[in-house]
């Protein structure tokens, strides 16, 4: 999600500058490749590049390729196949066993048009698909995503899946939730902070900053990290949360199990039953300081939402991006 941050940055930067440029972006992927489809590198004319297509080692020659596109004013379709034996083949050292297909569009309109489609995306708070007719007849639709769908590459169209962007709210004012907005920031997720306003850090940056008796707007695909330390704090929050007509995708709350087990007594019911509740919060990787702390929540907030179990890689049975 970051990338698409940065990416319309860029563009709007090399607009001002008066750089021209050109758009490389992943089209297709068989088998092990460091990217998927959708992933993007922005090139301009003097050499400067943003986002990426691989791990670092399709990057050079791309630009090689970026050049062309740009004198030309031709799109460039181009497909490495870094299952050869030689992982120097194309003479460069390959590190993945797949087929990479990279579409170049050196049109500034139509990057202009796709940036405008992400700029949408991004303010939004729904997943969409995007599909991008690469022809004379260029032409892109957005369209809201009502499930989790692959990309598609055929006939000069291309087909993805954007995924709602990432609203994080964080309650409470000591350092461990300035580590985790901190750290969110860094992802470029949407943070929104609830606490005392007084006592708000004024330079973390962040969309929104409400004070515990605001009404806050907290949508479905929203994740919640409660670490007030404070149990009669965590109690109001949850009164508001069960009487909300929206019922957020994570309530994370920082604490042992009996201290849950107190906020259970408190409202003598089971709260997992009508919120969606993991505590104590974050997975299991012995995090230590507010840095870490808030690594292993993120680390478990994105196995949710990609419907992961946040095991090891070695133990997977399947192919990692499958």
């Amino acid at each position: 999600m970051k990338e698409l941050y940065t990416v319309i940055q860029q563009v709007k930067d090399l607009q001002k500058s008066g750089l021209k440029f050109v758009l490389a972006t992943v089209v297709r992927v068989e088998g092990s490749a460091y990217r998927r489809p959708g992933a993007r590198m922005l090139i301009a004319e003097d050499g400067n590049w943003w986002g990426g297509i691989s791990g670092g080692c399709l990057e050079g020659d791309i630009l090689k390729k970026a050049q062309l596109a740009l004198f030309s004013q031709n799109y460039k379709t181009i497909t490495y196949d870094t299952r050869e034996e030689d992982p120097f083949a194309l003479g460069i050292g390959l590190g993945c066993q797949g087929v990479i297909e990279i579409h170049i569009n050196p049109f500034q309109d139509q990057i202009n048009a796709l940036v405008e489609a992400l700029k949408s995306h991004l303010e939004g708070n729904v997943a969409h698909t995007l599909q991008m007719h690469l022809s004379a007849n260029f032409k892109i639709e957005l369209d809201d995503a009502f499930a989790s769908h692959g990309s598609e590459w055929s006939d000069g169209v291309f087909t993805e899946y954007l995924p709602a962007p990432m609203t994080v709210w964080v309650f409470g004012n000591q350092f461990d939730a300035q580590g985790f907005i901190q750290q969110a920031s860094a992802l470029a997720w949407r943070v929104n902070w609830v606490g005392i306003l007084s006592k708000m850090a004024s330079h973390l940056t962040v969309q929104g900053r409400y004070g515990y008796e605001d009404l806050w707007p907290i949508q479905s695909s929203d994740f919640l990290v409660m670490m007030t330390h404070d149990l009669e704090k965590d109690v109001k929050i949850l009164e508001k949360l069960l009487s909300a007509p929206v019922t957020p995708a994570y309530v994370g709350i920082l604490g042992p199990k009996k201290r849950f087990e107190k906020l259970q007594n408190h409202f003598k019911q089971d709260l997992v039953t009508l919120l969606p509740i993991s505590t104590p919060i974050g997975l299991d990787i012995g995090a230590e300081g507010p840095e870490e702390i808030a690594i292993s929540i993120m680390a478990e907030i994105l196995t949710l939402k990609n419907n992961r179990n946040g095991q090891r890689l070695h133990l997977r049975d399947r192919a990692i991006h499958e």
